[in-house]
């Protein structure tokens, strides 16, 4: 039997440099070119932002618990 977790989620409105934007856009460009080739379905864009956030934010967190 799986237990399914229900995890809130929240709306968050961030300012990016162009630089980061371009970055983000080519790495959402390349998960969609290999989903594509490889018959998945196309990820969509704000799961690859709430990836991206939460990868950096794990980063952060263990940084942060060293102090």
């Amino acid at each position: 039997m799986s237990r399914f977790v229900f995890v809130p989620k929240y709306r968050a409105s961030i300012t990016i440099d162009s630089r980061i934007a371009r970055e983000i856009d080519d790495y959402y460009r390349e998960k969609v070119k290999e989903a594509a080739t490889q018959g998945e379905s196309i990820p969509k864009l704000s799961n690859v932002y709430e990836e991206i956030i939460a990868k950096g934010w794990e980063i952060i967190r263990r940084e942060f618990k060293r102090r």
